[in-house]
């Protein structure tokens, strides 16, 4: 019988730090600066590191960015609360950075899917595509 071996990404992140809207927010981003964006939202009880096994197979051709949500991986806790329009508000303010100026391929999984689908009704001209995988909710 053979040893299991943990897991070894093909693709390894890397980690970028943010603060949007007074949040310390960590990313994480796979593929090349130059590629097209994909942005890839986690649901709950989740973090950015999900995207591990599909960043293994997309970062050739995407620059993948993920964050963790607040609360969430290695971001910052809330010092109260947790409310929706705060991630939509986190969302608008990552897009701002990531593509101020073109519109963003977004894919949500559960809670990340809920806040995706909000947004895309929300702000409409700022997401390109839309993939939302299990949401939760009336979104």
């Amino acid at each position: 019988m053979h040893p299991t071996l943990p897991y070894q990404p093909q693709q390894p992140p890397h980690s970028e730090w943010h603060t949007f809207n007074g949040h310390a927010y960590h990313i994480r981003r796979w593929g090349k600066p130059d590629a097209p964006l994909l942005v890839m939202l986690h649901g709950w009880m989740d973090c950015a590191d999900t995207f591990q096994f599909v960043a293994d197979h997309l970062a050739g051709d995407w620059q993948i960015v993920a964050p963790d949500w607040r609360g969430f991986g290695h971001s910052a806790w809330n010092n109260g609360s947790y409310y929706s329009p705060d991630y939509l508000a986190d969302l608008d303010a990552l897009l701002q950075h990531y593509s101020p100026h073109r519109a963003a391929n977004l894919v949500g999984h559960s809670m990340g899917a809920m806040v995706a689908g909000l947004y895309a009704g929300i702000r409409p001209h700022r997401v390109a595509r839309l993939a939302r995988v299990d949401r939760l909710g009336l979104a």
